[in-house]
């Protein structure tokens, strides 16, 4: 038998372009992020907020599951009952 244990966060980048292409630099930008079930389709079990600055590179970094939760409780998202 396999067990795991569910993740407390899950660590992110990102590089953001502007549409014509361009690194978004040294940036304070707004992320949200859905953790939604079965497919593209499916229901947000999970939705929360980041404010994250860019580096010179454009790189934003952030733990999903550590933002300001607008839907769900992250740590009661039951990963192993369906496709996320």
């Amino acid at each position: 038998m396999m067990t795991a244990q569910t993740p407390q966060k899950i660590a992110y980048q990102a590089v953001v372009r502007r549409e014509n292409n361009q690194l978004v630099v040294n940036a304070n930008i707004g992320i949200r992020v859905s953790i939604i079930e079965d497919n593209i389709y499916g229901s947000s079990v999970y939705v929360e907020r980041h404010s994250v600055i860019t580096n010179s590179n454009g790189l934003a970094s952030f733990d999903i599951g550590s933002g300001v939760s607008e839907y769900g409780v992250f740590d009661t998202i039951s990963w192993g009952s369906a496709d996320y």
